[in-house]
């Protein structure tokens, strides 16, 4: 009896130290790249902590944050430029643009498969500890990237200096603001064959718009899309029209059948 209750015990410890803990504070999807440009999503603001006693980001030159996520991938070489609504602030300052997406650096908190968006406003710094606020969008490269864009997921994420030496404690995700749900479909011709690197773009009432590219079976998503709002979904595609490249959308579920068919003819071809 002894005996068994010791296992019991034993089997009881081993299910409260095993039981996963939640990875991550940022949310970030990911689309394009396959030798077109990549586009990262971060789908919630990010707030980070930096206490005046740490050394790593104090510099004559000014503040010049790294945003690192751990883990991501490693999909954009030779640090390309980026466009887009990304940007952060500090103590509730101006907003400040990301100009360029790092990963593949080694040294210091910063691992192969990190991904670091770089925030160059070279900006003076605030008396005693400071807020970051990391604000939600997205940003694109400027030029092409070879590899496949990494799978979107939940990461943890700290500020960095140029260097790779942490500076902030883990950033804090925003809490969702409503629900969400998610948009999905495909893009295919009349015949079913779905149609690779369409790009998507989904614009909400207050003209924010996300962008997402279909796949190589023609298959697309976008997640985190607020219930309650209207939404213009469009397709843009080189070789292809469609005879419908705009629908509206009321969301208030999960909208998973958003499909586009291609023209029956294109270019001289039948499809």
């Amino acid at each position: 009896m002894k005996l068994k209750l010791q296992f019991i015990i034993a089997a009881f410890i081993a299910l409260v130290v095993y039981v996963p803990v939640a990875h991550g504070q940022a949310n970030l999807t990911f689309s394009g790249g396959n030798g077109t440009p990549l586009t990262t999503t971060l789908t919630r603001s990010v707030t980070y902590t930096i206490p005046r006693t740490n050394s790593n980001c104090f510099f004559k030159t000014g503040f010049n944050p790294y945003f690192n996520f751990d883990e991501v991938g490693n999909p954009v070489p030779s640090n390309p430029a980026v466009t887009g609504t990304i940007s952060y602030s500090i103590n509730g300052g101006v907003l400040r643009p990301i100009d360029f997406e790092r990963s593949g650096y080694v040294n210091g908190d910063t691992t192969l498969s990190d991904i670091s968006l770089h925030g160059n406003s070279r900006s003076p710094y605030p008396f005693g500890d400071f807020v970051v606020v990391l604000s939600a969008g997205t940003v694109t490269t400027t030029t092409n990237i070879a590899a496949p864009p990494p799978a979107g997921g939940s990461f943890t994420t700290f500020i960095t200096n140029q260097g790779g030496g942490r500076c902030s404690s883990n950033g804090v995700a925003a809490p969702p603001t409503a629900a969400t749900v998610s948009v999905s479909g495909r893009v295919m011709t009349a015949s079913g064959r779905g149609i690779v690197n369409v790009r998507l773009s989904l614009t909400d009432s207050s003209g924010q718009t996300r962008t997402a590219t279909s796949t190589a079976f023609g298959y697309y998503r976008f997640d985190d899309v607020e219930v309650g709002e209207t939404y213009i979904l469009s397709a843009a595609a080189k070789r292809f029209t469609f005879s419908q490249p705009v629908q509206v959308l009321n969301i208030t579920e999960d909208a998973d059948a958003v499909n586009f068919i291609a023209d029956s003819k294109q270019s001289g071809r039948n499809f």
